[in-house]
């Protein structure tokens, strides 16, 4: 197994692994993009990663003109039409089915052909069910998709899927990396050739596509009125914020005026994004506790408990301020200073003048219980 370290697994291609930190248990990579080769050696070099169970869904084209040839032992999943698995329900049902597997490498060719196939709103309803279930089995799948074919579903596909890259025109845009903080919205020259694919920041045009992005959708603007703002054309602002060109410092200066923004507010991308998520498999624990989010200076602390049938344990220190359990499964006692409350999934305890010592799984299952604190 090719891993990058304990939770981590990775693409096959080096400036892929360094864009993102590698693969996480449970991503889906939705990759758009007008350059067929680039998605054949992507994908090609994902398969290749390491000798996990692996797949590739077919749902159009002549498997015997694959390019590069499928890395050995990969499984061929015949979607096309007349074939094993043309029924999407019968298609979904073999995806999910090798994402049980463990470690499970799934690319499928492609959404257009779901899209082409099914219509968009049935094409979105496979991928709003298979993407979200490949998650949760821990699977890693890639989907390939361009603009042209499957384009009016992609915003909404962009809600479900972990990531979403787009390749389109020589350029590679991380439109959503979850759990990245900080990778979203990077722009990157892309080169592609016989030694696979190769990566260069881009970066003044990425913080000029992401901060003018960023402050048109806050205002509730269309590019179409920024343009007008700026003094330049439609076009110029969709290829501005695609990253594929700049704007004169002219026009620069002119719009920041007109927006009454800086313009270090116009270029510079945010340091943090607005929300942190923190997923249970992807944090170590210590002393059976999962440290979600341990940030002090947010105000807020989280912390996930799992206990085995009968287990007890407790807090490292006592914490001095409020305190929140909840249980989500099982039945579990909480040790206070005098009191011994029992817990059943579901249920909520607010501590703020006493101090939480330990809790106690009463069931011979295992249970599970978050502990909140506030600094």
């Amino acid at each position: 197994m090719m891993t990058l370290s304990d939770d981590r697994y990775s693409s096959g291609v080096p400036d892929i692994d360094d864009l993102l930190d590698g693969l996480m248990a449970g991503d889906n990579v939705v990759w758009v993009g007008d350059n067929r080769p680039a998605h054949d050696i992507i994908e090609h070099r994902f398969l290749a990663a390491d000798d996990s169970p692996r797949a590739l869904v077919l749902l159009d084209g002549d498997p015997a003109t694959i390019s590069p040839p499928l890395p050995e032992g990969v499984a061929l999943i015949d979607g096309r039409p007349g074939r094993e698995h043309a029924d999407p329900m019968a298609l979904e049902r073999a995806i999910i089915e090798l994402g049980r597997q463990p470690h499970a490498r799934i690319v499928i060719r492609d959404l257009d052909v779901i899209v082409r196939r099914l219509g968009e709103d049935r094409a979105l309803g496979f991928f709003t069910r298979t993407c979200p279930r490949l998650f949760d089995l821990g699977a890693l799948a890639y989907w390939r998709a361009s603009r042209s074919g499957s384009g009016r579903i992609l915003d909404s596909v962009q809600r479900v899927t972990q990531c979403l890259i787009d390749h389109t025109g020589g350029r590679l845009r991380v439109l959503k990396a979850e759990s990245r903080p900080g990778v979203g919205g990077r722009i990157l020259d892309m080169t592609v050739d016989e030694g696979g694919i190769g990566l260069e920041r881009v970066r003044a045009l990425s913080q000029l596509a992401d901060g003018l992005r960023r402050i048109r959708v806050e205002r509730g603007m269309t590019q179409t009125e920024m343009a007008r703002l700026a003094g330049v054309s439609p076009s110029a602002v969709s290829q501005t914020e695609a990253g594929h060109r700049g704007l004169a410092l002219e026009t620069l200066l002119t719009l920041s005026e007109a927006l009454g923004v800086s313009l270090d507010d116009l270029l510079a991308r945010r340091a943090e994004e607005g929300y942190v998520l923190a997923r249970r498999d992807r944090i170590p624990p210590r002393r059976g506790i999962v440290s979600l989010l341990d940030d002090p200076s947010a105000g807020l602390r989280a912390h996930l408990i799992t206990l085995g049938p009968g287990e007890g344990g407790g807090p490292p220190v006592v914490h001095k301020g409020a305190e929140l359990i909840m249980v989500s499964v099982g039945l579990v006692q909480i040790e206070l200073n005098a009191e011994t409350p029992v817990m059943r999934a579901g249920d909520a305890l607010l501590v703020t003048r006493d101090a939480i010592h330990g809790w106690q799984n009463l069931l011979p299952e295992p249970a599970r219980l978050f502990w909140i604190v506030r600094d």
